[in-house]
């Protein structure tokens, strides 16, 4: 059974963030790619920027093998869509590593 973990920094947790997340970590899941854990780290910038704040996902999942790090940074000035970005873009880099490293496997 994997874990998944989100975390805040600079910004107060979100019953919608959460929601997405854990969807998108759901669709990892369903790769088959036997993953334990997935930490997930949303943060804000501490200062706000002329055009708004920037806005960084990370992810560290763990899998047989080398774990999976991703970091996505987007920043403009709707910090909800930025956020939504973020953790969209993230999970799809996640996505394609582990489909690249499933084919690598299995050729």
């Amino acid at each position: 059974m994997s874990g998944l973990t989100i975390a805040y920094r600079n910004l107060d947790s979100s019953p919608a963030i959460e929601q997405q997340v854990s969807e998108r970590f759901a669709d990892l899941e369903k790769l088959g790619a036997r993953i334990e854990s997935c930490d997930v780290v949303i943060e804000a910038s501490d200062r706000r920027r002329v055009s708004g704040r920037e806005f960084a996902v990370r992810l560290k999942i763990a899998l047989p093998g080398p774990d999976i790090d991703v970091e996505r940074r987007v920043g403009r000035s709707e910090p909800a869509a930025d956020v939504s970005q973020a953790i969209r873009e993230a999970f799809d880099v996640a996505r394609r590593e582990i489909l690249e490293r499933k084919s690598r496997q299995n050729p």
